[in-house]
C-alpha cells in the first residue's frame, strides 16, 4: 500500500456498527482499523447505540454496517442533512429472509424494511459481497460495488497443522445454535458415520445437532464469540475435511463464500454446496469438491476424500494457495482506502430524499443507563445461583443480554483495535 501524502490531514472515518459480530469485525473492522494504524485515515469505530450526531459532524465519511434500526435512523438523516458521503456495507439480503431463520425475522417488520430501503438509497456507495444481492442492491441505488471477503492471515500458522495419520477429522463451523443447514448433509454424514466409524472423527463447532449426541466420534466445540481467538485455534486445529452446505435460494446465493475462505486459510478440503456462492471460487476437485443437493452426494464425495488421501491433500494445499493468493486484508484494505479516498470530501448525493423522522437526542435516553445496570446485577445474580457456564447458555438464549455483553467487551477493547500495547 502507498504511502499517504503527507500534506493532508487523512480522512476521518465513523462507522457505526448494529452489532458486534464475526461479519461486522471482519469487514469494517479490522481493515478501518488498520489503515488507521497505518496513519491513512482517521477511524472512530463504535455501536450505533453509542453514536451521536457530534460524531456524525467530524467525520470526513460516514460507514454503515447491516444496520436496520429505526431507532438509530437519525444518524443517518444527520449525515444526508450535512452532506456527509456515506458507505453502506451489507453482505445478507434480509429482503429474502427464509422462515426457518427465526430469529433474524425481526428484520422484515415494516418499520425495519424501511429503514434498510433508507440505507440503500442514501448511500454515496452500496459494498455488497455477491451478484445477486449487487442486483437487489441497484434496485434502490446505482452506485453499488461487489468486493471480496477478506482472511486475516495473521491469525493463520505459516506451517499446516500437525494431523492424526489414524483418523480423518471432519469439521462443521457454524454461529447458529440451531442451524437448519445442517439437516442438507445429515443424513449422508450419518451413513459415513456408520461406514467409517473406526477412522473419522466429526467436530461441530457452535451448533450441537441432538441427533448425534452420544456417539463417540462426535465432538462438540461450543461458540466462541471472540472470533480472532476461534479462528487462531480453528485454523491450527488439524481438521481435514470441512462441510459447506447451503441451500440454492436467493437469499444463501446472496451470502458471502466465507466458508471457502475460512477452510482454504486453515488447509481443510472442503465440500460445498454446489451453488453460485461457491461454483465462483472453487474448481471443483482441485480447491474444494461442489455437491449437487441430492441424495448420496455428500457421501460420495465425503467418501473420497476419506478414501483418497493424496487428493485430501492436494485440495488442501491448492485451495490454501489459491485463497492466499485473493483473499487477504491488505487486498481489501487498499480497496477501503480507495472509496474512502474518492469521497472524502466530496459532498453526498442520493437518488431520493429520505422521509423526515421525529427528531431525537444525540445521547442514548437516561433509562438505558438503568437498563443496563439492572442487566449487569441480573448477570451477576445468575453466576452466583446457576454458575459461569449456565449463566452463559441462558444469555446465549436470550438475545437482549447477549448483545449487551458484545457492547459492553466492544467498549473495552475498542481503544486496541487502534492503539497497539507499546504507544497506550
Amino acid at each position: 500500500m502507498s504511502v499517504p501524502n503527507q500534506s493532508r490531514q487523512p480522512p476521518r472515518v465513523l462507522a457505526l456498527l448494529p452489532y458486534f459480530i464475526p461479519s461486522t469485525i471482519l469487514t469494517v473492522v479490522k481493515p478501518l482499523a488498520r489503515l488507521h494504524r497505518g496513519g491513512h485515515i482517521r477511524a472512530n469505530i463504535t455501536l450505533e447505540s453509542h453514536g451521536s450526531a457530534r460524531q456524525v459532524e467530524r467525520a470526513d465519511v460516514v460507514v454503515f454496517t447491516r444496520n436496520s434500526e429505526p431507532e438509530y435512523g437519525a444518524l443517518l438523516e444527520t449525515a444526508v442533512s450535512l452532506g456527509k458521503p456515506v458507505i453502506y456495507d451489507i453482505d445478507d439480503n434480509f429482503f429474502e429472509l427464509p422462515v426457518f431463520y427465526p430469529r433474524e425475522r425481526r428484520h422484515l417488520t415494516a418499520e425495519r424494511m424501511q429503514q434498510l430501503e433508507r440505507y440503500l438509497r442514501a448511500a454515496s456507495l452500496v459494498r455488497v459481497y455477491s451478484q445477486p444481492m449487487h442486483e437487489r442492491a441497484t434496485q434502490f441505488n446505482p452506485r453499488v460495488a461487489v468486493v471480496d471477503g477478506p482472511i486475516d492471515w495473521s491469525l493463520v500458522p505459516e506451517s499446516p497443522p500437525r494431523r492424526d495419520p489414524a483418523r480423518v477429522r471432519i469439521v462443521y463451523a457454524t454461529s447458529r445454535f440451531d442451524d437448519e443447514l445442517a439437516q442438507l448433509f445429515m443424513p449422508d454424514l450419518r451413513r459415513v458415520l456408520e461406514t467409517y466409524a473406526d477412522r473419522v472423527t466429526v467436530s461441530f463447532c457452535g451448533f450441537d445437532p441432538p441427533e448425534l449426541r452420544g456417539r463417540p466420534e462426535v465432538e462438540f466445540r461450543p461458540f466462541v464469540a471472540n472470533y480472532d481467538r476461534f479462528f487462531r485455534d480453528f485454523a491450527r486445529a488439524g481438521f481435514d475435511i470441512g462441510l459447506a452446505p447451503l441451500r440454492d435460494d436467493v437469499f444463501h446465493r446472496s451470502k458471502s463464500n466465507n466458508k471457502f475462505r475460512e477452510y482454504a486459510a486453515a488447509r481443510i478440503a472442503g465440500v460445498y454446496s454446489r451453488v453460485d456462492v461457491y461454483t465462483s471460487c472453487i474448481d471443483d476437485g482441485r480447491t474444494g469438491m461442489l455437491v449437487a443437493q441430492e441424495p448420496g452426494a455428500w457421501y460420495a464425495a465425503l467418501s473420497r476424500l476419506i478414501d483418497d488421501g493424496s487428493l485430501r491433500a492436494k485440495i488442501q494445499a491448492q485451495a490454501y494457495a489459491a485463497a492466499r493468493a485473493r483473499y487477504g486484508l491488505e487486498q481489501m484494505n487498499a480497496v477501503w482506502l480507495e472509496q474512502i479516498r474518492a469521497l472524502a470530501g466530496k459532498t453526498a448525493v442520493t437518488t431520493a430524499p429520505l422521509v423526515p423522522r421525529a427528531s431525537r437526542s444525540d445521547r442514548a435516553p437516561a433509562g438505558s443507563a438503568v437498563r443496563a445496570f439492572r442487566r449487569a446485577i441480573y448477570l451477576l445474580g445468575a453466576m452466583r445461583r446457576y454458575g459461569l457456564r449456565a449463566t452463559v447458555n441462558r444469555i446465549r438464549r436470550t438475545a437482549k443480554d447477549w448483545r449487551l455483553l458484545l457492547r459492553v467487551k466492544w467498549q473495552l477493547h475498542a481503544p486496541r483495535l487502534f492503539f497497539p500495547p507499546d504507544r497506550r
